[in-house]
């Protein structure tokens, strides 16, 4: 009986500190957001999640092993609409066009921004870096894995998925860097490019239907 009550207690501590957790994780989430990671410390966390200061070194030790917290927590919700989304029985151009609808929701949320502060803390943290670099492999080999269906779909054999997947993660990284800095429209012309893919697509679902293959191939 005593064995059975000690792990109904754990059990029952479980249950109640998780919420704590989840709560400080959210709370430097919306703290980097705002403000950026030099800002981010243990006290303000502790009063941005109205829990004791002592819960954040309990949980997370360090200041890098929070920030990669709420770096997983976001990104992990994000990938799975992403995919969710891939897998849904749409055409490449309604894809495409629906992950640019996406990217300004990521935009919004401050997704871009946090990650984007994180791949620069990255560059001299290699902690950081290791945990970054797995996001983006994530996110490149999801692409790759569209873009070889699209290229099967429209029947073009002297492009690979590879190279599709290079392109899409450059443009999209080179544009979280730019407006991150403040970079225009009217200069960096980037929701511009990403209508022209968009057309492009258009383009080939067009060729496609007409019983053309396209001139790429």
């Amino acid at each position: 009986m005593p064995r059975r009550r000690g792990r109904g207690s754990r059990n029952a501590k479980s249950l109640y500190v998780l919420p704590a957790r989840e709560a400080i994780v959210k709370a430097a989430g919306r703290i980097i957001i705002k403000l950026g990671h030099a800002r981010l410390s243990t006290r303000a966390v502790a009063a941005e999640a109205g829990v004791n200061q002592s819960l954040i070194h309990y949980y997370f030790g360090t200041r890098e092993k929070l920030m990669l917290a709420v770096l997983e927590q976001m990104n992990e919700a994000l990938f799975t609409r992403q995919t969710s989304m891939y897998d849904a029985p749409l055409g490449f151009p309604e894809k495409w066009a629906q992950a640019c609808l996406f990217y300004e929701q990521d935009l919004a949320s401050g997704y871009t921004r946090l990650l984007m502060e994180l791949s620069g803390m990255g560059v001299s943290n290699p902690t950081i870096g290791r945990e970054v670099r797995k996001i983006r492999v994530q996110w490149r080999a999801l692409i790759e894995r569209v873009a070889r269906e699209a290229l099967e779909h429209f029947g073009i054999t002297s492009v690979t998925p590879g190279e599709i997947a290079a392109y899409v993660t450059c443009f999209w990284e080179g544009m979280d860097l730019e407006l991150m800095l403040g970079v225009p429209e009217e200069e960096g012309h980037h929701w511009d490019g990403l209508k022209t893919f968009e057309r492009f697509l258009r383009y080939l679902e067009a060729e496609k239907a007409a019983g053309r293959r396209p001139a790429i191939v």
